[in-house]
Order: C-alpha cells, then sequence, then structure tokens
C-alpha cells in the first residue's frame, strides 16, 4: 500500500488484517491452518466477531468523519462514496447471515464476502485515500484524523 496522510493510517491498519481475512476466505480449502479453521461454521464465526470488533468502529469512522469531510472538501469523491456505502450495507446484510449460519452454501458466502471485503478495501486504498491526500487542506485532514482516532476508540471500548 502507498504511503499514506496521517490521518488515514488507522483505516490503513485496519486494511491490513481486512486483508488477511479476505484472502484466507478466498483461499477456502487450501487456506493455512494456522489460527484458522476449514469449518465454515467457525469461519462464519469468526467473521461475525471480526466484524463486531473491526469493521465497526471502521466503518463509523469513516462515516461520522471521513465521508462527510470529503463530500464537502472533496466533491469529486462523492461516486466513490457512495459505492462505499453500498458495500458497507452489503457487508451489513451478509452479516446477519452468518450470526446465524446454515450449511447450504456457506463455504460459497465466505467466498464471497472474502471477494466484496478485498474489493472493497482497494477501492479505499487506491480511489478514495489518493483523492484525501490530494484534496484535503493540512488543517482539515488533521481534524479528520482526531475524529477517526476518537471514533474508533469508542467503538473497540
Amino acid at each position: 500500500m502507498a504511503k499514506r496522510h496521517p490521518s488515514l493510517f488507522p483505516l490503513s491498519r485496519d486494511h491490513h488484517d481486512g486483508l488477511m481475512l479476505a484472502l484466507r476466505l478466498r483461499q477456502g480449502k487450501k487456506a493455512l491452518l494456522r489460527d484458522w479453521s476449514h469449518d465454515p461454521k467457525w469461519q462464519a464465526n469468526y467473521v461475525s466477531n471480526f466484524y463486531q470488533q473491526h469493521l465497526v468502529p471502521h466503518f463509523e469512522a469513516e462515516e461520522k468523519a471521513l465521508f462527510p469531510a470529503m463530500k464537502k472538501h472533496a466533491r469529486e469523491s462523492l461516486k466513490v462514496i457512495e459505492k462505499l456505502l453500498d458495500q458497507h450495507r452489503e457487508i451489513r446484510v451478509r452479516m446477519k447471515r452468518f450470526q446465524k449460519p446454515r450449511d447450504l452454501g456457506l463455504d460459497e458466502q465466505l467466498r464471497q464476502f472474502g471477494d466484496l471485503l478485498e474489493q472493497h478495501i482497494w477501492i479505499e486504498e487506491r480511489e478514495l485515500f489518493p483523492i484525501f491526500e490530494k484534496s484535503m487542506r493540512r488543517e482539515v485532514a488533521e481534524r479528520v484524523g482526531k475524529q477517526i482516532e476518537l471514533i474508533r476508540k469508542q467503538g473497540k471500548e
């Protein structure tokens, strides 16, 4: 990943963990078993826990701090933000299925979730974050960074 504006460091660090999860889900039965299981119900439970611990505070920081600031100060980000918000909604819907998993098609649902998560992360890293770094004034970017840290900290308490 490219060198990021310091305000985006927490979100980019989250992306590393998300990409590791996405890779394992996409690998299916070929994923290495260290701290992992090939059992789809175990994986669905892991994904649900990951969502609560990592994605909920991450999405909240984006939706309450990053996206509103970018909509105001970097209007060229609007289409990308709408796409990301659509993916946030889709991820939330999929989480409901993983909280009460059924065996039928679970392997494929997990693989598809891995694809979606990876795609989502790369849109942020390759499209949204470069717009932020190019368009945001320093004082606005720093304020957004402080808001991101505060929201994520509150979400993980």
